[in-house]
């Protein structure tokens, strides 16, 4: 069955992407103004009659201006799109950094194809200090919230241990959602291949870790990484399996307890912050 959020879910993820943004420190490019929706939805549409060219001459360069004025507003939408178009090339000089501060905002915001992107800056390095670990995180964040390409690109980091452990299980996982999520030629192929690539016993285990999952503080993405960082800084929060456990609380009060902070409380998006801050 393909892994679905329920709208309560869905809103706790999205405040998770909000806080967690706080962690990448990027420089904003803009000062934001008082939000507008209205206002905001106005220069929105206008810019995508001039990228799309309805109405007036098709003009990249002149709907991206309407997209930063509708983002400064409030819209995710139009920063997302301003970032592409940094990423892209289109409108304007294909600039990486900007790329990255565009998608921050509308990542801020809880827009999942924003942090999809930004997460795969990060395992790149493009725009950004290279973090494959948190490159990994938010793509673990953008799959979760029902990112088909996400989800793939998920999968491919499983297969190779990119900024998460090495997971045939967890691979195959995420290439069959992502398939039952699309049906790109491509994705099923990549989901029968890592199917082949792995046991039955993996996939079993990768399902029900997966849900799992779902039913702790946090959930698999934050998990895994909170552990990885915990064993970096020396913690011993037993395996990074995604799975918080017993092990990984007495590693983060530990953790904690170096911070002079309380311990003994659930493992909340302040503490991958912390971790994130002294691990690099």
């Amino acid at each position: 069955m393909a892994y679905r959020v329920t709208s309560q879910a869905r809103t706790l993820l999205c405040a998770a992407v909000l806080t967690l943004a706080g962690c990448a420190a990027l420089p904003l490019p803009v000062g934001t103004l008082p939000a507008d929706p209205a206002k905001a939805e106005q220069h929105y549409r206008e810019g995508l009659n001039y990228t799309q060219g309805v109405g007036v001459s098709q003009d990249y360069a002149r709907g991206l201006q309407s997209f930063k004025q509708a983002a400064r507003l409030g819209s995710a939408d139009a920063a997302y799109l301003v970032g592409m178009g940094y990423l892209t090339g289109r409108g304007v000089t294909r600039d990486y950094s900007s790329a990255a501060q565009w998608l921050e905002i509308a990542n801020r915001a809880g827009h999942t194809p924003a942090t999809f992107q930004l997460g795969k800056l990060y395992l790149k390095g493009q725009g950004v200090s290279q973090d494959k670990e948190w490159g990994a995180l938010l793509l673990g964040l953008a799959a979760t919230g029902g990112h088909a390409q996400a989800m793939l690109e998920l999968a491919v980091c499983y297969r190779g241990g990119i900024g998460v452990p090495t997971d045939p299980g967890l691979a195959w996982y995420w290439a069959d959602q992502a398939g039952q999520s699309d049906t790109n030629p491509l994705i099923q192929t990549v989901s029968a291949r890592l199917r082949r690539d792995s046991s039955q016993a993996q996939r079993q285990s990768a399902t029900a870790r997966v849900k799992s999952a779902q039913k702790r503080p946090l959930n698999l993405a934050s998990a895994t990484y909170a552990q990885l960082q915990l064993q970096l800084l020396g913690y011993n929060p037993g395996s990074a399996d995604g799975l918080w456990g017993p092990a990984s609380s007495r590693a983060l009060d530990a953790f904690r307890a170096t911070q002079g902070l309380p311990r003994g409380t659930a493992p909340d998006n302040a503490d991958l912050l912390r971790l994130r801050a002294l691990s690099h």
